[in-house]
């Protein structure tokens, strides 16, 4: 395990992953610095395969700008174990392809390590073996982590980018937030502002991903839209009849006051920040086609979790968002008290 220990600056100020010495910052579309107030630090897990998809993750994280200072550890999941007990029972040609699979693991940690020198906290590298997914969620409870940042994998021939498995596991039962990256379909530009879509219903895990996002102090260059879905029931004369009772009115007030909550919290990250009321049947396509009129950069909801155990498990809007968004998906697991 590699740990690198980032530079100080002064108290209270704070920086983006990918902004101190221009590492990432030669890289297109990653800004130079992010600078923000000192709210705490963040215990995060960046996933690294060497894949294209992780090296999106990396371009993503490092625009992120984290509290300071960020702990950061960059973590490669080996399918084949380094067997070392084993290997005085294996022929030469065996155990030199042992050696050349594990060396290469560690060079890609290295040179991971060596793109986030300089970040306003510290790095560790982190060589794992076992079933990528499995080992990450418990990489993430070990670390007592709050992010973990990984690629999406797969593309059909509609040039959507699916979900993988080992996603799709670690977003299903990763104890904290998770971060699944897709490249977007113009490519990434830094001219172009950072585009959010907060989905927020007043519940108490989209009120708590307002909150971790309101931690960020995004600056000029991002739009966050606020949107607030309400299911319509759409068969015949149906839609009048709902529309026409008390129970409409307060849902729809309510829907309103959380979106202005939500503004205004958002407010004191960016003054960039706008919102959206919906009405619609199915609300996981309603977030779909609002993602796609707003070429979103990323989406943030809740998870929906539905019970105190120890894993919470993706409701079906998250997961479908998370299935078939066209950009980057940010899921926000709630914080229980024990």
């Amino acid at each position: 395990m590699l740990t690198v220990t980032a530079r100080h600056l002064p108290d209270g100020i704070a920086v983006g992953l990918g902004g101190l010495d221009g590492r990432l910052g030669d890289r297109p579309g990653v800004h130079d610095l992010f600078v923000h107030r000192k709210v705490g630090s963040m215990k995060v897990i960046l996933a690294t395969d060497g894949s294209e998809a992780s090296r999106e993750a990396d371009w993503f994280l490092s625009r992120l700008p984290f509290p300071e200072p960020t702990e950061l550890s960059i973590a490669n999941v080996a399918l084949v174990p380094s067997l070392a007990h084993l290997r005085r029972e294996f022929p030469q040609s065996v155990n030199e392809m042992l050696d050349k699979y594990h060396a290469r693991a560690e060079s890609l940690l290295q040179e991971e390590a060596a793109r986030f020198e300089g970040i306003n906290g510290t790095v560790e590298t982190c060589p794992l073996s076992g079933h990528p997914a499995d080992e990450l969620v418990r990489f993430a409870e070990s670390k007592g982590s709050d992010l973990i940042v990984l690629g999406a994998r797969g593309m059909t021939a509609t040039k959507r980018f699916l979900l993988g498995s080992v996603s799709l596991k670690v977003a299903k039962h990763a104890p904290c937030s998770v971060l699944i990256t897709r490249p977007h379909k113009e490519g990434r530009s830094s001219e172009k502002p950072l585009r959010i879509v907060v989905c927020h219903d007043g519940s108490e895990a989209s009120r708590q991903a307002v909150e971790m996002m309101s931690r960020f102090h995004w600056g000029e260059h991002v739009e966050i839209t606020v949107v607030n879905v309400v299911t319509v029931i759409m068969h015949p004369g149906m839609a009048i009849y709902q529309k026409t009772g008390a129970l409409w009115d307060d849902e729809k007030r309510q829907a309103k006051e959380a979106l202005v909550w939500a503004v205004d919290r958002l407010k004191q990250a960016t003054p960039h920040v706008n919102s959206e009321y919906r009405e619609t049947e199915s609300i996981d396509d309603e977030i779909l086609k609002a993602v796609e009129e707003m070429d979103a950069d990323l989406v943030v909801l809740g998870h929906r979790g539905l019970s105190r155990i120890d894993r919470f498990f993706l409701g079906s809007t998250s997961e479908n968002v998370l299935r078939h968004a066209p950009c980057s998906v940010w899921i926000v697991r709630e914080e229980l008290e024990l």
